[in-house]
């Protein structure tokens, strides 16, 4: 089964999977539009941002808002959450790792519970990083190998984990403003229910 295929199979649902508010930590520490830029929209990227609930958030934002997800019909959902609350998504059906991204546009890039085998992630990583722009903003909540025995999400597999331990040495580049192991309770939709156990990441490209 390809990726496309595993998530649209999961998208078929008429819920929204991962609920349609924001990531808690992703909207706690995102800056209102104007404080980036009072002259024109920043711009913002959420990859596989699935049905849209923080790409959508970050439009509400002021943000103008890039989102890609592999499956269409979570990019279908996405674009009708984003009619539902009156703002514009630039949304692509596409995968993370061969849609075209620019280097040095985006002054936000938010990355929720996207996890991949050692390699992928390195080479997502330094994507996404060079995605930004200088002084841009790098959030990120992923899940820890402590979740594992948990039941709120993630996958089962410790190598596709991360640690505080590991995002610093692969932002000893950036201006790490947050970095945290935490303790917390998910809430979000159907898929996200219960104790998690996650890493937090806020970094500043310099």
């Amino acid at each position: 089964m390809s990726a496309s295929e595993f998530w649209n199979e999961r998208y078929q649902i008429k819920d929204y999977l991962f609920g349609v508010e924001p990531n808690d930590f992703i909207k706690a520490v995102t800056p209102k539009a104007a404080a980036v830029n009072d002259d024109a929209p920043p711009t913002a990227y959420a990859p596989a941002d699935g049905e849209g609930r923080n790409g959508v958030f970050l439009a509400r934002m002021g943000y103008q808002v890039t989102t890609v997800d592999v499956a269409n019909l979570a990019v279908d959902k996405a674009l009708a959450l984003a009619e539902h609350h009156g703002v514009a998504l630039d949304a692509h059906v596409g995968d993370v790792f061969t849609h075209p991204v620019p280097e040095g546009h985006f002054d936000i890039v938010t990355v929720c519970f996207m996890h991949f085998m050692p390699d992928d992630h390195q080479r997502f990583m330094t994507a996404m990083k060079a995605a930004l722009k200088p002084g841009g903003l790098f959030i990120m909540e992923a899940y820890t190998r402590d979740q594992i025995p948990l039941s709120s999400g993630g996958p089962k597999n410790p190598d596709m984990m991360m640690s505080a331990e590991q995002l610093a040495g692969e932002f000893a580049d950036f201006d790490i403003e947050l970095l945290q192991e935490t303790r917390r309770l998910l809430s979000e939709g159907p898929r996200h229910q219960g104790e998690a156990a996650t890493v937090q990441l806020l970094a500043r490209k310099t």
